[in-house]
Formats: C-alpha cells, sequence, structure tokens
C-alpha cells in the first residue's frame, strides 16, 4: 500500500534471543531453552506471518541464538534432551529427578488443553516422591512435555497427532517420534525466515553477538548518567572495542546466516548512548531501535509532547548518522502483558483501534509512525492456545484495515520524509530508561569486576582477538545481559545457580584459553545463596594466636569466626576431605587463618608433590597469594609470580594450618570491604575450595574497633 494513502505506519519488530547455555568446555548445552522455543515459538511466528503476505514486519535475531540453533540442527548435546533419548530404565536416580523437575515446567496453556495432563500434574503429595514417578508415569510425562512446548498450530505434525489421539497411553515410540519432530521442526526455524525476507516480507535484523549492553561495555560508569544514586562496580571497565567487535561479527554473522546484510539493529535490551550509536555508525548500521522513555529523557520538557513519538529520528555522530525509532511502550507492553487476559479477538480490536487513533490523533504531512517491538518468545505461554488465536485475529484485522500500513524500519526511510534529527541523546534502556537492572547491585558489580579482571589478564598477557581469538570469544559470552539480568533481586528463575555457573565457566574458559591460571574466586558464586556450609560461628572479638602449627593454648582462637568444613556440602570435592575446619579472625593490623587439615595432608604423598594453598582476595583489589609447600615446617607466603615472601606473612604447620598476614602488606585500608576464598590444589588443578560455594566478607577494622560484622 502507498504510504500516502495511510495515517498510520505500523511497525511490528519481533526480538528472538537467548544467552549461550553452552558449557564451554564440552559444548553440551545446559539449559533447554533454545529447542523448546524453536518448537513452541520460533518457527510458528514465522509461520503466522507467511498466512498473510499482505502484511509486513521485523524480526531481530541475535547471533548467540543462530549458533545454537545450528548445534541443535547437527544434534550437539544437550542435557535435557540427552536425557529424553535415553530408556528411563538406564536412568540413575539423579537424572531421573532431573529429568522429573524440568518437565513439569510446562506453558500454562498446556495444563489447560489437556484434563489427562492436569490429573497427571495434579496427583496427590505423596506423588511428588520419586519412587512413585514409575516408568510408566514418567513416559507419560515426557510426551506431554514435548507436546506441550510444540506450538498448537504444529500438532497436525504426524507424529504430535499419533501421540495426541493415545490420549495418555504413550509407548516410547510416541516419545522417540516426538524427539524426530522436534529436531525436524528446529531444522526449520531459519529457512522459514530466509523465505520470508526473500520475497521481501519481513526484514531481517540483528543485536550484537552476545547480547552485551553495549553503553556499559563502552564504559561501565554510565550507569551514573541516568542513576547518580547506583554504585559502581570496584573494577572500571571501559573497553569501546569490545563492544565494537559484538557489532561487526554480529553483522558479520548475519550476513552468513541469511545471505544478506543487516541494515539495522534492536540494540540489546534497547541500550543506547551516544558513543554506541557512534560505534554502530562506523560499523555501517542504519538504524537502532530503543524505548518512548530514552525518547522522553533526551528531549527539552517543553518538547516532551506525544506526537514526538510518532516519528522517525536520527542522531548524527561524528562517525555517521543513524536513524532511531522509538517503540511505544504502552502498546508494546498490551500485547507482552496484558492481552493474554482478554478474549484474544477483542483485544486485537483494541491495539488496531489505539493504533487508528494514534492515526487520527498524529498523523499529518506524514502518517504516524507507531512501533510495537517486544520479546517475540516468551509473552505467549500466558496467551489460550500459545498466542495463535491473538495473532491470527489482529494479522486477519490489519490485512483488511486500508488506513493501517504494516511496514519495517527501512520501509520507512526509504518511503517517508527524512527522520527529525535528535539533537541530544539520553543514555538508557527499554526499562526505566536506565541500567539499573544490570549493574549497580552487588551481586551485579561483582560480575562486572569479574568480567574486568578477565579482561585485565587477557590484556595483561598479550594475548589478542587475533593471536588467542577462543579467549576473546568466551570473555564476549560472559558480556552477554543475561547473566547480569538474573544476579540481584529483579528477577526470578529456579535456573538461577545454573545461569551464575555459566557466566563463570565462561570466564573460567577464556583465561584457559589463554594459558592463564582462572582466579579461585570463579569457582565461588557471584550470588549469594543459603547453601548450607556446615556447623558455624561468627567472630566474637580480637584474636591474636601464636603462628606455630598447634593449638597452643585452648582460648587463642575462641574468639575466631568457625565453619565445619565436614558437616556441609558443597566443596570441589567434598569427598575427598582434605580440611576439617576452617578458622578465621583479626585484630587492629594482621588476619589471622587456621585450617584443620586431614592427616593424609600432613603426610608425604605417593607421588612426592604436596599441595598448594591459594588465598585470593576479591576485593577490594584483587590479590593472590601461595603458600607453599603444605607439608609440616614453615611453607613461604608468596605473592602469586613473586620470588619473596610477603613481608611480615608467616605460616606454619605441625597439626594444623595456622597463617597471619599484615593489612599493610595487602594495601588494604581500614574501612575497605574485604572478599577472600581459600584453596586447596594440587598438580592437576584446583581440589577444594574453603569456605565451600561461598567467600569470606569482611570489613578492615579502623583503629580503636573491635571486631566488625563479618559477614559469610
Amino acid at each position: 500500500m502507498d504510504s500516502a494513502r495511510a495515517p498510520v505506519d505500523l511497525l511490528f519488530l519481533w526480538h528472538h534471543h537467548q544467552p549461550d547455555y553452552r558449557d564451554p568446555f564440552n559444548g553440551c548445552a545446559l539449559l533447554p531453552w533454545v529447542r523448546l522455543h524453536a518448537t513452541k515459538d520460533y518457527l510458528d511466528m514465522a509461520l503466522h506471518l507467511e498466512r498473510h503476505p499482505s502484511l509486513r514486519a521485523t524480526f531481530n535475531l541475535v547471533p548467540s541464538l543462530l549458533d545454537q540453533l545450528d548445534d541443535a540442527v547437527a544434534g550437539r548435546p544437550d542435557v535435557l534432551f540427552d536425557l529424553l533419548r535415553r530408556p528411563l530404565a538406564q536412568l540413575s536416580p539423579a537424572e531421573r529427578t532431573e529429568l522429573l523437575r524440568r518437565c513439569r515446567m510446562m506453558p500454562p496453556h498446556a495444563r489447560a488443553r489437556w484434563p489427562q495432563l492436569r490429573r497427571l500434574l495434579e496427583t496427590p503429595a505423596r506423588m511428588g516422591e520419586l519412587a512413585a514417578w514409575t516408568d510408566a508415569r514418567l513416559l507419560a510425562l515426557e510426551c506431554w512435555f514435548l507436546l506441550a512446548w510444540t506450538d498448537p498450530t504444529l500438532f497436525g505434525e504426524p507424529e504430535a497427532a499419533a501421540a495426541i489421539a493415545a490420549e495418555g497411553r504413550f509407548e516410547p515410540r510416541h516419545r522417540d517420534a516426538l524427539l524426530e519432530m522436534h529436531a525436524r521442526l528446529t531444522a526449520a526455524v531459519l529457512p522459514a525466515y530466509r523465505r520470508l525476507a526473500e520475497r521481501g516480507q519481513i526484514e531481517l535484523s540483528c543485536s550484537p553477538y552476545n547480547h552485551p549492553i553495549l553503553p556499559l561495555l563502552v564504559d561501565v560508569s554510565s550507569l551514573k548518567r541516568a542513576r547518580p544514586d547506583l554504585p559502581l562496580p570496584s573494577e572500571p571497565f571501559v573497553a569501546p572495542e569490545d563492544a565494537e567487535r559484538q557489532v561487526r561479527a554480529a553483522l558479520a554473522r548475519h550476513q552468513q546466516a541469511f545471505e544478506s546484510p543487516a541494515l539495522g539493529m534492536w540494540p540489546s535490551e534497547g541500550s543506547v548512548s551516544p558513543e554506541a550509536v557512534a560505534i554502530a555508525a562506523r560499523s555501517g548500521v542504519k538504524w537502532l531501535a530503543t524505548d518512548e522513555g530514552v525518547l522522553w529523557r533526551s528531549l527539552p520538557e517543553r518538547e516532551r509532547k506525544r506526537g514526538s513519538l510518532y516519528r522517525p529520528w536520527s542522531f548524527a555522530t561524528p562517525d555517521g548518522e543513524v536513524a532511531l525509532f522509538f517503540r511505544d511502550h504502552e502498546l508494546s507492553d498490551r500485547v507482552g502483558f496484558v492481552y493474554q487476559k482478554w478474549d484474544p479477538a477483542e483485544a486485537a480490536r483494541d491495539l488496531v483501534a489505539r493504533v487508528r487513533r494514534i492515526g487520527a490523533e498524529h498523523g499529518g504531512e506524514r502518517p504516524a509512525l507507531v512501533s510495537v517491538i517486544l520479546d517475540g518468545e516468551n509473552c505467549w505461554e500466558g496467551y489460550p492456545d500459545d498466542g495463535a488465536p491473538f495473532l491470527e485475529a489482529l494479522y486477519g484485522l490489519l490485512e483488511t484495515s486500508p488506513d493501517i500500513r504494516t511496514c519495517t524500519p527501512s520501509d520507512v526511510l526509504r518511503d517517508g520524509p527524512a527522520p527529525t534529527p535528535l539533537p541530544h541523546l539520553h543514555t538508557g534502556s527499554w526499562i526505566d530508561a536506565d541500567f539499573h537492572i544490570w549493574a549497580g547491585h552487588p551481586e551485579k558489580n561483582r560480575a562486572w569486576d569479574h568480567v574486568a579482571r578477565a579482561r585485565a589478564a587477557l590484556v595483561g598477557s598479550g594475548a589478542t582477538p587475533e593471536s588467542h581469538p577462543a579467549a576473546w570469544r568466551s570473555l564476549e559470552r560472559a558480556e552477554g545481559s543475561d547473566w547480569f539480568w538474573w544476579f540481584g533481586d529483579d528477577h526470578y528463575t529456579a535456573d538461577k545457580t545454573v545461569f551464575d555457573a555459566l557466566f563463570r565457566a565462561h570466564l573460567r574458559a577464556s583465561y584457559a584459553a589463554a594459558g592463564l591460571d582462572p582466579p579461585v574466586t570463579l569457582q565461588t558464586p557471584v550470588a549469594r545463596f543459603a547453601a548450607p556450609l556446615g556447623a558455624r560461628t561468627r567472630p566474637m572479638g580480637f584474636v591474636r594466636p601464636v603462628i606455630d602449627g598447634r593449638s597452643t593454648q585452648y582460648y587463642e582462637w575462641h574468639e575466631a569466626g568457625r565453619i565445619d568444613l565436614g558437616a556441609g556440602g558443597g566443596a570441589m570435592h567434598r569427598k575427598s576431605g582434605l580440611a576439617d575446619t576452617l578458622y578465621y579472625g583479626y585484630d587492629e593490623a594482621r588476619l589471622f587463618l587456621r585450617i584443620d587439615l586431614a592427616a593424609a595432608v600432613l603426610a608425604p604423598v605417593a607421588d612426592g608433590a604436596p599441595l598448594t594453598l591459594r588465598l585470593e582476595f576479591n576485593a577490594p583489589r584483587p590479590v593472590r597469594l601461595v603458600v607453599t609447600p603444605l607439608t609440616p615446617g614453615a611453607p613461604e607466603v608468596r605473592r602469586h609470580g613473586a620470588s619473596e615472601p610477603v613481608p611480615g606473612a608467616s605460616c606454619r604447620i605441625d597439626r594444623v594450618l595456622e597463617l597471619v598476614v599484615p593489612f599493610a602488606a595487602l594495601a588494604f585500608e581500614p574501612g575497605e570491604t574485604v572478599e577472600l576464598v581459600a584453596q586447596l590444589a594440587g598438580e592437576s588443578g584446583p581440589i577444594e575450595s574453603l569456605p565451600p560455594g561461598d567467600l569470606l566478607r569482611f570489613d578492615v577494622p579502623a583503629t580503636g574497633d573491635d571486631v566488625k560484622a563479618w559477614n559469610l
């Protein structure tokens, strides 16, 4: 349709993305969301639009998703799908427990559709016991799970139809056929989008490769532009070259996947800044999209009129000009969160009426431009039939609405007047026009500190993206936004421990690929989980023990904190039992540690290679101390890589290990917060972390202080 006849242009941008769930050391996908959304959302979103050939839309696919879709098609390992493929009789109790936990995770509309599934899931409480889940019940759960994660519009596939016809009386052949169907449908996802793009019905765009928050990569201190009240991470992070590499690599991956360039981007989480736009401009990006909240913060107050939203803008940088599209926040959220509770046809009529009203109120010499931009994968789970009735009603109405033209960003730039120049651009995202979701919380800031230190280690070692590409690729995966999204208190997921572990695994892989020794602290969760660490007490006062490797007198460690390591779990290899108890304390100037080691550690080892104790300080600044050899006597306490002992530090091992380190030797100042983890290591690497799964945290005492609160 000629845009001159339509008082309103309607721009849909559906965003598809997943972080990199693959274990960097073996390539196995630890979470199944790429495969599950492929069959429930990615494929049918393309097919819905294909059934309405006169409509146009934009789909934004993140390269980290493209990589994992390719892996899924190639049959690469996936924890859940590998369990589903195995005969139930071969699964261990732990594997059956994981299968049961994961397969209960189904979209609500699936429970509403099948009474047999509801009865299976709504069994008495005793059925929560693993023993009650017989092979027949687990097989039924597997089949319902695979059907639930198939879009209802695809129930006509032969395998799905046969399984549904079984009415809960499933056999292994039903599950195996459904797995084959899932593989076939996943392989159809990217060809469906290529087909729509080739016939000109959609525009394909991308995001930075691993979905990082570009302004924070450029300079994490840009957090304070919108939120001066938020604390910054301890470690400065300024890496505009990383941001540019993520953009350029994304454009190259998109070209490779679709054999045509991406002209535009939804920058991760709609995050923009003047510097990020400049990177996009010099990378050849023609348009970016973000949220209306950024527009309102960019305009002088007198110009913040509703009509300003419904037009394209542009922002000029020293490296070129980029067009900007600002999403209608209310309409986008209505699709994402509100309409799922409405009758689908009524919801579609409401959206079209609102778009039409905007055209009448704000159209003029140019059509009013309404940008509806949202996640194209997660919002449908709350809709009846996974959103199909709503989308079909909406697309059907739009096909018969001559006053509304569906369009893409490139259509607008090609057909309409030039975008309006924007003199100033606010630095922010689609959430509250700031970055508090990804930085500013203690957990999020600890994660940024890990990334900053890993990057500094690569640079310091001389490892470049050209000489050590694998190391930098792993670092770039850790720069993705999703890890920071789940840290802190903003959002909940039952898989927070998996996200935490994956984030740290990507960083450890970065060090390893550069031939560097990963910090001990990367074995410790960033998030503070309420995991049992055994019996413990906190320090009650200053301690001044005699450092002689013995319990010299009863009261010398009496005021110290204590963790009974034998009573808890969480050590890397807890069954090894290398240490029984950890004591910790300090006085005005010194840190004291005592570790009660197992007798086998103190005896000569068979291969003649004694253990090493590593003390890793994560804050207030990274310091690594090495105590070696862990044999009776006086092992030296040195900084990692140094040949001279730490001044004033000493260690003695007899019946126990006792150690003292002056705060001054670490350059720690009174009042600074210290984070510390100890680790026992052998020739082949780390064996046991102390305390398991956490850090020791305390404040360096000021003059006259007694014990301040140590926090585990």
